[in-house]
C-alpha cells in the first residue's frame, strides 16, 4: 500500500495518472445548505477540513457577484461586470443563469469595454484560500476558455448562428474574451492556485452544442492556447464540461488537459469507457450522478454507485471522484455524506472492489 499522502499529494498523483494512497475527492462547488447542515456555525472551508476533502476552491464567492448592478433584488437579477444580465434563482446557485448579453451586433464591439483582468476582484478569495490551505490541499480556481463567456456576451443561439453566418464576428467575440481570461487565469496561478478548472460547457445530454467541425474551428484553438499557457506556468488543468462529449472528446484530450470532468452519466459518459480509451493521457474526474441519485435516492444506493465508479475508474490511478456537476441546492446532505464515506471506504489502493 502506498504511504500516506497529504491531500495535495494524492490529487497531484491522480492528475499525473499515478496511484495515490486513496482515491482523491473533489467537488466544484458545495451549496450553502449542505455546508450549514454539516458545519452549522462554519463555512465551506470548515466543511473541507471536517470532511477531509482533497481539493479546496473559492467557496461561494463567485466573481459575477462582485462589482455588479443589482437590477431586481427580489428576483436575484443582476448585471455582471461583463454587462451580462443574470438571475440566480430561488435556490441561489453559485452561477447565475444568463438572461441577456451586451453584444447584440458588430457595431457594439466598437464601444464594448472588456473588464480589467488586473482588478482586485479577479482573484476573489483565492489568496486567503492559499494562505490557509497551500501545501495541504490542492487549491483550485475557476477559469474560462473559449466558448461559454462568448455565449454570455452574444447569447448562445446568436453565437452558434454566427459560426455559420458570420464567422469573423464569432472569432472577434471569442478572441476578446479569451485575452481577458488568459491573464485572469494566469493571475490565479500566480496567486497560488495549483489547478485551474476550465468551466466552459460544450454539450447537452444528447451531444455537443455545435458540430465537431465548428468545435475544431472556433473553440479548440482557444482551449489549446489556454491549456498551453497555464501548463507553461506549472498549473494543472481540469477541463469541465457537462453533457455528451463523445463526438469531440478526442479533440478535447488533444488540447493537453490533465483531466476531464465530470463525465455526466445520464448523458451517456461511461467513466469506465473513457478511462479505457483515454486513461493513458488524462485523469478522469467524476462521476456520481448529482441528479436523481444524490437528490432522491437512498444513502445505500449512493454507496453502491460509488463502489461501481471506483471499480471502473480507479484501478491504476488517474481517477478523482466527484459528483457529475456540483453539490447543488437539490442534493440531500445525507447522500453527499454517504458519497464521501463510500469514497474513503472503497477507494484505498490497491483497489480491491469489483
Amino acid at each position: 500500500m502506498p504511504t500516506r499522502m497529504t491531500s495535495r499529494e494524492r490529487v497531484i498523483a491522480a492528475l499525473e495518472r499515478r496511484e495515490a494512497d486513496v482515491v482523491p475527492i473533489h467537488e466544484n462547488d458545495i451549496h450553502r445548505h449542505v455546508v450549514r447542515e454539516v458545519v452549522p456555525e462554519g463555512t465551506y472551508f470548515d466543511l473541507v477540513e471536517k470532511l477531509d476533502l482533497d481539493t479546496v476552491g473559492p467557496g461561494e464567492v463567485y466573481d459575477y457577484r462582485t462589482g455588479v448592478e443589482v437590477i431586481d433584488p427580489e428576483r436575484h437579477i443582476i448585471r455582471d461586470q461583463w454587462g451580462v444580465v443574470r438571475g440566480f434563482g430561488i435556490g441561489q446557485e453559485a452561477i447565475g443563469y444568463p438572461i441577456e448579453g451586451p453584444i447584440k451586433s458588430e457595431k457594439d464591439l466598437l464601444t464594448y469595454k472588456v473588464p480589467d483582468p488586473e482588478a482586485d476582484g479577479v482573484l476573489g478569495q483565492i489568496p486567503s484560500v492559499v494562505e490557509r490551505f497551500k501545501g495541504k490541499k490542492a487549491v483550485f480556481a475557476f477559469g474560462r476558455d473559449a466558448f461559454i463567456n462568448p455565449c454570455y456576451l452574444r447569447g448562445m443561439q446568436n453565437l452558434l448562428m454566427d459560426f455559420v453566418a458570420n464567422p469573423r464576428f464569432a472569432h472577434q467575440v471569442i478572441d476578446l474574451s479569451l485575452e481577458y481570461f488568459m491573464r485572469a487565469n494566469e493571475r490565479l496561478v500566480e496567486a497560488g492556485a495549483d489547478i485551474i478548472v476550465l468551466g466552459d460547457d460544450y454539450a447537452n445530454k444528447t451531444g455537443p452544442l455545435m458540430s465537431p467541425r465548428h468545435f475544431e474551428e472556433f473553440v479548440l484553438p482557444g482551449l489549446t492556447r489556454m491549456v498551453r499557457h497555464l501548463k507553461e506556468r506549472d498549473a494543472y488543468v481540469i477541463k469541465h464540461t457537462d453533457g455528451n462529449i463523445w463526438p469531440i472528446l478526442d479533440m478535447i484530450v488533444s488540447s493537453g488537459i490533465d483531466a476531464i470532468n465530470p463525465l455526466e452519466p445520464v448523458a451517456g459518459m461511461d467513466i469506465g469507457e473513457v478511462k479505457k480509451k483515454y486513461g493513458d493521457r488524462v485523469c478522469v474526474v467524476g462521476n456520481i450522478d448529482c441528479g436523481d441519485l444524490l437528490c432522491r435516492r437512498s444513502p445505500e444506493e449512493v454507496d453502491e454507485a460509488v463502489r461501481r465508479c471506483i471499480a471502473e475508474a480507479s484501478p491504476g490511478g488517474g481517477h478523482i471522484i466527484s459528483s457529475s456537476n456540483t453539490i447543488h441546492s437539490g442534493v440531500k446532505t445525507e447522500n453527499y455524506l454517504a458519497m464521501v464515506k463510500a469514497a474513503r471506504k472503497y477507494g484505498r489502493y490497491p483497489i480491491s472492489v469489483v
